[in-house]
């Protein structure tokens, strides 16, 4: 017998089905799928704040504490801003300099890089 996903037991959680193998639970990983919902993510930090808890209070924690409802996917990242990798090449940056020096930099300047920078070809 294969060894369960940790999202079934998110899965069952959602759905209002009842695990009762509770084998292989992951509190982590539960913890951190319900802190990516505005409606979970306090039950979340109490069960972060309750960590010391068996893997059965946990799971009837939120299994009672959680509505019913279909929760899908993560966050979406934030966006990396433009020219970012074109500073870091350019001046040897890491990434956080890179940003910074972005906001100091006029448009001209960047176009200016990125004309240096340009070998040709396709």
């Amino acid at each position: 017998m294969s060894k369960p996903s940790p999202f079934e037991w998110i899965k069952s959680i959602n759905e209002k089905k009842y695990n009762y193998d509770l084998s292989g639970y992951n509190p982590f990983l539960t913890n951190r799928c319900f802190a990516m919902h505005m409606d979970t993510v306090m039950l979340s930090e109490q069960m972060n704040q309750a960590h010391q808890l068996g893997p059965q209070l946990q799971y009837d924690f939120y299994y009672y504490a959680v509505r019913k409802a279909k929760r899908f996917g993560f966050p979406p990242k934030p966006e990396e801003p433009r020219y970012v990798e074109l500073i870091q090449e350019h001046y040897g940056y890491s990434r956080e300099k890179a940003l910074v020096a972005l906001t100091l930099l006029t448009q001209d300047q960047i176009l200016d890089i990125m004309k240096m920078k340009d070998t040709g070809g396709r």
